[in-house]
């Protein structure tokens, strides 16, 4: 009996003995606490075995001592033990103290038992087997001993219980677990008392690992896999684990959802996505992630997945898992914004920048391919916007892009360039001008809400591609740039880039290089064309621009007039003639021509670009000139532009003594209600009035009613293109009160009109 009790004493020494190592290893906040209990635990266990091999009375009466102590401070320990590990907070240290001196009392207690034998005295005994033992005699304070242990025992045990029953399910295993084994070793403890062998030991062994277990071990193994299932389970990523040989282990609830029966998600092979999987996982690569693409029924859906394989320290092959992530959605927004990046969001075509890009590239690679950029621009679109709206106008556009792209089925690429200008790349082949020009006369918009057709007129400008040294986008711009030729030609609608257009290109940016100089320079100068009453007196001029460049020679007005106007470059040039103006009327005043006057054009530019006030009033001031003898010349296309705020500026510089005159009365939107409103000095008649008229006897009683009715108005007029006495002698008797043409005078430098008029 004694060899068996002794060898399960050493078997449970050495495990006591592992678990103190372990607990002092792991990075606990409750690991000292433990390895303590864990210590003490040893020891009693150590002082029992020893117990039952001693033959000594007074030895057996020191380990005795020695067991009684400890069992004490493992019961302190222990109550320690259980106050931290259910979370308990006693604010006062001085309870822990207390119940340290009881320990430290009762030790000193069991120390003199030695002499006073008041808790307990030995005596020999003789067991079943034969063999001698020693046993216990109680003492009258071996009870009080029993008593302090007990009432640390409950504590330990009661607050282990609430902790159980308040704690959540998971945990409250753990708590329960200890609480009996404490409870165990009480009860093993006051059972073991009157025998000689004392089977307590094993309650202390069996606490002590039990302990160790539930605070450093239980929770680890037992909550770090279900937490981690729970985890794995929430994540928004598949997660599907295989052991080695390919059996399917576990199956998140994101992938369970692609392996349901009733979504059948397939490969572009036929296999379903689980064999598929299988099939991957079989191979024997060892790392892999792709993007892959399954279907379900005609859904596309995007996989982003991922296989790792787990190899041991000799790279045997443990298992694997994948890692699925379904990017369907990510891919179809990426989709949509690289759509909406690249394309007309109104005509689903090809915006301006992605259209050249394809172009750019297609060319690139097609060096060979005869190829035409055309760029078609709807004519008038700006009243179709106007008079049916905007949503109308939309809807022109959505429709017209829609018959061009079913209209050129080989077409390398269609765009909308711009508001209401398309782009087509095509080969020279299938270019057919009747689908650009004739075809589209034939399409009309119907408007079912106003009951409206209208028709759409588009002009075309083509640019011949030749080689890959010019972008696309300049392409374009040249295309476009040819539709400029056609534009107003109801005849002619297509237009083609050439050498002649390129020059005229070319012409008009050397002339816009050369303004600045030519400003500088003082090359461009002010011819003077006199303006006469009927006997031929000459009351003022005309000031007319010339260029006289130092290379070229005389540039005509004619090619650089309507060019700066197209520009906005006009308004530069208009200053320059009215400061040079200003100053020849300075220069007359201080030789004594101050009833001299001289009419500079304003031009339509110049009323939109500039103050024109301002620059006006501050240019006679600067001069000390009187304002009636700068005329300004407004043309009524101008005027009707913006009718109500010209007015206005008319207005202002009419009460400062500004004359006004209204040019090319007749050839532009002349009507009787703008007779009535305008506000001007003086109308001015060209005489192109009368040469585009068929029945010219028509046009003079008509030019008779206009210059009668100015004369009721109190506004003088002058006829300007007045080249024979003949029409001289019929403007008179209608009662033209000035002229101005090639009957009187050409046009002159300054130096002839002063010799000629002023000496």
């Amino acid at each position: 009996m004694r060899i068996f009790v002794n060898v399960l004493s050493i078997a449970v020494l050495i495990i006591i003995g592992y678990c103190i190592f372990m607990s002092y290893r792991k990075k606990h906040r409750l690991s000292k606490v433990v390895g303590r209990i864990l210590i003490v635990g040893w020891a009693i266990v150590g002082f029992d075995m020893l117990t039952h091999v001693v033959t000594s009375e007074n030895l057996w009466m020191f380990l005795r001592t020695g067991r009684l102590i400890l069992s004490s401070w493992m019961m302190f320990f222990l109550f320690r033990f259980s106050i931290e590990y259910v979370e308990m907070r006693i604010k006062r240290p001085v309870i822990k103290w207390i119940m340290a001196g009881v320990m430290i009392a009762d030790s000193v207690s069991a120390v003199a038992n030695f002499f006073t034998k008041h808790l307990f005295w030995v005596q020999k005994t003789v067991l079943f087997d034969g063999e001698a033992y020693f046993e216990m005699e109680m003492g009258e304070f071996l009870y009080t001993h029993h008593m302090i242990l007990l009432v640390m025992a409950a504590i330990c045990i009661l607050s282990l219980l609430y902790k159980g029953f308040t704690a959540p399910k998971f945990y409250r295993q753990k708590y329960m677990l200890i609480a009996a084994m404490t409870l165990a070793i009480v009860v093993a403890g006051f059972l073991s008392i009157p025998v000689p062998i004392d089977i307590s030991l094993f309650g202390y062994a069996f606490d002590a690992i039990c302990i160790y277990y539930c605070a450093l071990v239980y929770t680890p193994q037992k909550l770090l896999p279900q937490t981690l299932m729970s985890v794995a389970d929430g994540m928004s990523v598949g997660l599907l684990m295989y052991d080695a040989d390919g059996n399917k282990l576990y199956v998140n609830r994101y992938a369970k959802d692609l392996l349901q029966e009733d979504r059948k998600i397939i490969s572009g092979l036929g296999h379903t996505f689980e064999e598929w999987c299988h099939k991957r996982y079989m191979n024997p690569e060892i790392e892999w992630s792709n993007e892959q693409v399954f279907y379900s029924g005609d859904e596309e859906i995007h996989f982003e997945i991922s296989l790792h394989r787990l190899e041991d320290s000799r790279k045997h092959l443990q298992g694997g898992y994948y890692l699925i992530q379904n990017r369907t959605e990510e891919v179809k927004k990426l989709r949509l914004e690289r759509y909406f990046a690249t394309h007309d969001s109104l005509t689903g075509l090809y915006n301006k920048e992605y259209f050249c890009e394809i172009c750019d590239k297609y060319i690139k690679n097609h060096l060979d391919e005869d190829l035409y950029m055309v760029c078609t621009d709807i004519k008038d679109f700006k009243m179709i916007n106007d008079f049916l709206g905007t949503k109308t106008g939309d809807m022109v556009l959505a429709n017209f892009a829609k018959k061009l792209k079913e209209s050129l089925p080989k077409a390398v690429a269609v765009g909308r360039w711009s508001n209401d200008v398309f782009s087509v790349l095509i080969p020279k082949a299938e270019y057919q001008e009747v689908l650009f020009g004739e075809e589209t006369r034939a399409f009309f918009f119907e408007d079912t809400d106003n009951n409206v057709l209208f028709p759409i007129v588009n002009y075309v400008g083509i640019f011949e591609v030749t080689g890959g040294a010019v972008p696309a986008s300049v392409m374009c711009d040249r295309a476009r740039m040819a539709i400029t030729t056609v534009k107003g030609d109801y005849n002619k609608r297509v237009a083609y880039y050439d050498d002649k257009l390129r020059e005229n290109i070319r012409r008009e940016q050397e002339l816009v290089g050369y303004l600045h100089d030519a400003l500088r320079d003082g090359q461009i100068t002010v011819h003077l064309q006199p303006q006469t009453t009927a006997d031929g007196k000459v009351i003022g001029a005309e000031a007319l621009v010339r260029w006289f460049h130092p290379e070229k020679g005389t540039i005509s007005p004619s090619e650089f007039v309507p060019l700066f106007e197209k520009n906005g470059l006009i308004t530069d040039v208009d200053r320059y003639i009215w400061e040079l103006a200003c100053k020849l009327l300075r220069k007359w005043k201080d030789e004594g021509h101050d009833d001299m006057y001289i009419s500079v054009n304003v031009s339509p530019r110049d009323l939109y670009f500039i103050n024109i006030y301002k620059v006006l009033t501050d240019l006679v001031e600067k001069y000390e000139i009187d304002p009636k003898n700068l005329k300004l010349e407004i043309t009524e296309t101008a005027i009707v532009l913006d009718f109500k705020r010209q007015m206005e500026l008319i207005k202002r510089l009419r009460r400062d003594g500004f004359i006004v005159e209204m040019d090319d009365f007749g050839s532009g939107y002349s009507s009787l209600n703008l007779l009535k409103d305008l506000h001007v000095d003086i109308l001015k008649i060209d005489m192109v009035f009368l040469k585009k008229a068929e029945d010219e006897e028509r046009s003079k009683k008509i030019l008779q009613m206009i210059i009668s009715l100015s004369k009721n108005l109190g506004m003088p007029v002058i006829t300007e293109g007045v080249e024979n006495e003949e029409q001289l002698k019929y403007l008179s008797e209608m009662g033209c009160d000035m002229f101005q043409g090639y009957y009187f005078a050409k046009p002159m430098d300054i130096e002839t009109f002063e010799k000629t008029y002023l000496n």
